[in-house]
């Protein structure tokens, strides 16, 4: 395949997947219709399903790219002369912030699969560990616990997740001040207290 094919190719995936997740945020992911991406886009289904094989594959791709967003963004903090709790914190923050403008993109998943994080964690381990792998030296200067450094890593990642699962749910109605209750849980369990 010449060089032109190929760029031709990754741009129309990237155009794809972009309108993919602007209707995964409008409609959701069970409302959302591969055939209407198709219309809008302007190719066939076929074409879209050539380049991502089902729409669990489409979304799958989609949560790739925002996790990789989120490394980008994430990288940019950490690289601050901050204190390991602010960077934390607004870490904490970020993702909320980003999570808060995805809900509907987010609830189907969450609502139908109480597994939801945890299967994206699996299914995008490679990217996941990329962006945990920030976390790693900060943590292992102040963790006054013996529990391994990328355990307590999914340690805070999960108690985010509990947030979100709960905000989701209905039982939280904002994610806007829940950073700094996440970073005392977690400043807690790392300082064995």
């Amino acid at each position: 395949m010449s060089r032109l094919n190929s760029e031709l190719k990754n741009m129309k995936r990237t155009l794809i997947l972009e309108k993919a997740a602007e209707m995964f945020e409008i409609h959701g992911y069970e409302e959302m219709k591969v055939s209407d991406l198709a219309k809008e886009v302007g190719v066939s289904v076929g074409t879209i399903y050539a380049y991502f094989t089902s729409k669990e594959g489409l979304y799958s791709a989609w949560v790739l790219t925002e996790i990789e967003a989120a490394y980008v963004m994430f990288k940019k903090l950490f690289e601050q002369d901050l204190s390991f709790e602010t960077i934390l914190e607004q870490s904490i923050a970020l993702k909320f912030g980003v999570m808060s403008q995805k809900r509907k993109s987010l609830e189907s998943g969450v609502l139908n699969n109480p597994f939801f994080f945890e299967s994206q964690q699996i299914a995008h381990k490679d990217a996941f560990d990329k962006l945990y792998s920030l976390y790693i030296e900060p943590i292992n200067q102040l963790k006054a616990v013996d529990i391994d450094t990328m355990q307590l890593v999914y340690i805070l990642n999960s108690i985010g997740n509990a947030y979100m699962l709960r905000w989701i749910e209905g039982d939280i109605e904002t994610l806007d001040d829940k950073a700094k209750e996440v970073t005392a849980i977690f400043l807690s369990i790392l300082k064995g207290s």
